[in-house]
């Protein structure tokens, strides 16, 4: 009966409907997840670039300085 051909087809329809309905949740929940994180990775990259130009001026501070070793032998304290 044509009936229920038609409530299939409808059925049918229904299921890829709703597939498609969640497929695009995701992937909206997805990109809203590393939308948010892109605040995370920000802060990671800044604390990189100071930690890098930190390690720069110490290098630049030892290759400088002859005191150096000495701060490494403090004064045995008695």
């Amino acid at each position: 009966p044509p009936c229920s051909l038609f409530q299939s087809d409808m059925q049918s329809w229904e299921e890829q409907s709703q597939g498609a309905i969640y497929t695009v949740e995701y992937a909206c929940s997805a990109i809203k997840n590393m939308t948010d994180s892109s605040v995370y990775f920000k802060s990671i990259d800044s604390l990189l670039r100071h930690a890098i130009a930190m390690k720069e001026q110490l290098n630049g501070a030892q290759g400088k300085s002859t005191a150096a070793p000495q701060a490494k032998n403090p004064p045995a304290s008695s």
